[in-house]
């Protein structure tokens, strides 16, 4: 017998389900913010690309965006939820049309078109790491990357029932795999060229030791929160908005550590 572990929203009219729709504006108007912070500081290093044209800076800048539109993507999931009037993601108990804005819309409410830009952002993070760190890429290590990529992307669309937690968690878990297997690299890579650099490139190599480590905490935070929910808490634990700050900090730290200084 086929069995699938799912947890619903509470009924409306519930103290539950007030109360989840209080965290869910908690987090809309949070993350107004944090989209707002993040908008800023694309600005700022969009001026500071045009100014000297680094192809690094660049690639800073498109991994930047793509986390900004995923904190936006999941802004959207709260404005849909709370707002839209759609019965079907209002009410979790209600079925699937099964339309393709259907499909589109719960995938949106349910984070998965965030975890899109998440995972496109971590490849570009790859690619930042070759041209930061090495000499060239490993093609052996190149192809498993890019496979791994396509499969994280494949299983976050497609891997997906409404209201399975377990699909959730594993997509939470492939999204960390991949940002640990990346990020971390990336964190130690820094942290000796830190240690080796000449004091005028130190805080370069150090603010990209410390985005890596900010971006690693992203989805540690989120896992958390969902295995909080798995435990049957009612989610928006401290660990959903702490995922995001780190977010604003790993783009703060290579702004001002390496963009900024390296374009002035």
């Amino acid at each position: 017998m086929e069995y699938h572990l799912k947890i619903q929203a509470p009924h409306k009219g519930s103290d539950g389900f007030t109360i989840f729709k209080l965290c869910e504006f908690i987090g809309m108007v949070f993350e107004t913010f944090v989209i707002l912070i993040a908008i800023f500081l694309l600005v700022l290093v969009l001026q500071k690309y045009y100014q000297k044209k680094h192809r690094l800076t660049l690639y800073l800048l498109i991994i930047f965006l793509n986390y900004t539109l995923a904190i936006l993507f999941s802004w959207i999931s709260k404005l849909l939820s709370l707002y839209s009037g759609i019965e079907y993601v209002v009410n979790n108990s209600l079925p699937d049309p099964g339309t393709p804005l259907s499909w589109i819309i719960l995938r949106i409410t349910d984070f998965r078109i965030s975890f899109v830009f998440m995972t496109i952002a971590i490849f570009l993070s790859y690619v930042l790491k070759v041209n930061v760190f090495e000499k060239g890429y490993n093609k052996v290590l190149r192809i498993i990357v890019f496979i791994y990529s396509i499969v994280t992307l494949g299983f976050t669309l497609f891997g997906y029932i409404r209201g399975d937690l377990l699909l959730d968690v594993i997509a939470f878990l492939l999204i960390f795999v991949f940002m640990a297997a990346v990020y971390f690299p990336f964190f130690f890579r820094a942290l000796q060229s830190y240690k080796s650099a000449e004091k005028t490139f130190k805080n370069a190599f150090l603010s990209l030791a410390l985005m890596s480590l900010f971006f690693i905490l992203i989805p540690l935070n989120f896992l958390f929160d969902r295995v909080l929910i798995f435990m049957g808490g009612a989610g928006f634990s401290v660990f959903y908005f702490l995922a995001w700050i780190f977010a604003i900090l790993g783009i703060l730290g290579a702004y001002f550590g390496y963009i900024r200084p390296r374009s002035t």
